[in-house]
């Protein structure tokens, strides 16, 4: 079976026949879903305005499906999801570099296989807003020709699929990518300097626009950690904003198409148990929903890295909620063992031995042995601290920056009136405002000059002195780099190379790097140590934002006094 291409309208040209008052209704409401990644319910709102609009068309019991489809062959998967249910409408979003042409085609061969798949209306970005502008239907059903009054870019663009059609044996591809030339090129990828000082205004307005506030002191801090680490763990209990502040940092750092969130799930124990496995006695690849989570962001490298050849090239962001639920080092392997230098340009995830590739179950997909995540790519994860919650293992805290986050001491009254008397905003700023300044790791310590270089090891070496006293405490080369890594960015957007920025910045580094890595009978040693008072007073300077280790030190000393064997207490147990 081969469907011929057909001349369409440009993507994000503006087209001859102006957008009507329902289709702006429901670009608006699909724009807010796609920019904040969410799925499943949350398409509701648009569904409602189908359902109101179509009322006629569609009956009293019409269901209505949307989703969202990025590239290649796998994302016909989202007719198919739910294929045990009928759907009177499916609406799907196509988002560039993939076409509607290219979905078009795969959902021709869906809806010839699967019945209950019966009408799809495909859409795409024109002048901004999102059009239907192409329909695949099932012979007999009827509901396209219902649909052009409302859909003026259909006009002609309908394709009628025969009750009974032959089916192409081969089986759509991701793209074969040369590792060394990806690894190549990601190494090759540039990391900015130029006027970084800017960097945590411009994120607090941005949070400001998300309708978030964030002081100046967290905006250095988070921006320090995601600049100087590859991964990073949001720790804290539970409503204390890690979700929310992972997924507007990956916002801020690169642009919609390249970061990707992974629900983990209780019980799982390999990266297999994540996103599937070769099973040799199907001779096909097993997917699991998250799959596709993967290999879209592995495609989404690929067209940035490979073949659009943007300048500068976003980094790939993986935000993974609920990180802990299962243990990281266990289904997260291939990060773990990946990020064990300071510094990576690229991610290898390997899927499966077949070299040729393999089919998954539903024919749809022809995945690659390995998928590559690349340039300078980070993995965000939130650690809900409880009970309940394993901790992370050290192997996993040796490569991850830890921020942690707290609740509020007491209500502040005038703050939180006006945060709830604001009314919610409907759209969601432009992302991909950091792009420019995300990359290698090691980028604003290679560019300090030997003396500034020198300050900063020596703020770390007392800083060391002073929490460890008569226990000393020697920390691994690796842990000496990435908190350098950390210092220099801070003092980079800081805007100031001084003593008293560069004492803040070794505290919080303490508190990031080493503090989480402390045995039990080390860690109560030295919070104790530093909460006698052996912490220098907070700045006068206006200028210098505040550290937060003093803060995070009295909650952590008030979890050991109370504790009855408090030298049994490492900085997890503390915290739950």
């Amino acid at each position: 079976m081969t469907l011929p291409s057909r001349p369409v309208a440009q993507p994000d040209e503006q087209p001859g026949t102006p957008p009507t008052d329902f289709e702006l209704r429901v670009s608006a409401a699909a724009d807010v879903v796609i920019t904040e990644h969410k799925t499943g319910y949350q398409w509701s709102p648009v569904d409602e305005l189908l359902k109101t609009e179509l009322a006629s068309e569609l009956g009293t019991h019409g269901t209505t499906r949307c989703k969202q489809a990025r590239g290649s062959g796998r994302a016909a998967n989202v007719l198919t999801e739910s294929n045990d249910k009928v759907i009177d409408l499916y609406v799907v979003f196509v988002h560039s570099p993939y076409t509607v042409d290219q979905f078009r085609r795969s959902a021709y061969t869906r809806v010839a296989r699967f019945p209950n798949v019966r009408t799809v209306a495909i859409a795409a970005r024109h002048a901004g807003v999102w059009r239907v502008e192409s329909i695949v239907e099932r012979a007999g059903t009827g509901l396209a020709e219902q649909l052009r009054a409302h859909f003026p870019l259909v006009d002609d663009h309908v394709d009628i699929v025969p009750a009974s059609v032959p089916l192409e044996s081969d089986v759509p591809e991701l793209d074969r990518l040369d590792e060394d030339e990806f690894a190549s090129a990601a190494a090759a990828c540039g990391t900015s300097l130029d006027m970084v000082n800017l960097l945590p205004s411009q994120f607090i307005e941005f949070a400001s626009q998300s309708g978030f506030s964030i002081d100046m002191a967290t905006a250095i801090d988070v921006l320090a950690c995601a600049l100087s680490s590859q991964m990073l763990l949001f720790s804290g209990p539970s409503g204390t904003g890690k979700s929310t502040l992972a997924r507007l940092l990956a916002r801020f750092l690169t642009v919609d198409d390249n970061w990707r969130v992974l629900e983990a799930k209780r019980g799982w124990g390999s990266p297999e148990d994540a996103v599937g496995y070769y099973s040799s006695l199907s001779d096909r690849f097993a997917q699991t929903p998250d799959t596709a989570v993967l290999t879209d962001l592995h495609e989404a490298c690929s067209d940035a890295l490979l073949k659009n050849q943007q300048n500068p090239v976003p980094v790939p962001v993986l935000v993974v909620e609920e990180a802990n639920l299962s243990a990281i080092e266990g289904y997260l392997a291939p990060v773990v063992h990946g990020l064990s230098s300071p510094s990576v340009p690229y991610l290898r995830w390997p899927l499966h031995a077949q070299r040729e590739g393999a089919a998954d179950t539903d024919l749809a997909l022809n995945l690659p042995p390995t998928l590559l995540f690349g340039p300078w790519p980070r993995v965000f994860g939130t650690i809900n601290v409880d009970a309940n919650s394993a901790a992370p293992a050290r192997k996993v805290t040796a490569r991850a920056a830890v921020v942690l986050l707290e609740a509020e001491a007491a209500i502040n009254v005038e703050a939180e009136t006006t945060r709830l008397a604001t009314p919610r905003q409907d759209g969601a700023p432009t992302g991909g405002l950091g792009v420019s300044y995300v990359g290698d790791p090691e980028a604003a310590r290679r560019a300090c000059h030997f003396d500034t270089l020198r300050e900063l090891v020596q703020a770390l070496a007392t800083m060391l002195e002073v929490a460890g006293g008569e226990i000393g405490l020697v920390p691994s080369k690796r842990d000496i780099g990435r908190t350098l890594n950390y210092m220099a960015y801070y003092l980079a957007l800081s805007g100031s190379n001084s003593a008293e920025v560069a004492r803040r910045a070794a505290e919080n580094a303490f508190l990031h790097v080493i503090l989480p890595q402390l045995g039990p009978t080390e860690f109560a040693q030295v919070v104790r140590r530093l909460a006698n008072g052996n912490l220098e007073e907070v700045s006068a300077d206006p200028s210098v934002a505040e550290g937060l280790l003093r803060s995070r030190i009295e909650r952590l000393s008030g979890s050991i006094q109370g504790a009855l064997f408090s030298d049994t207490i490492d900085f997890w147990a503390a915290l739950s």
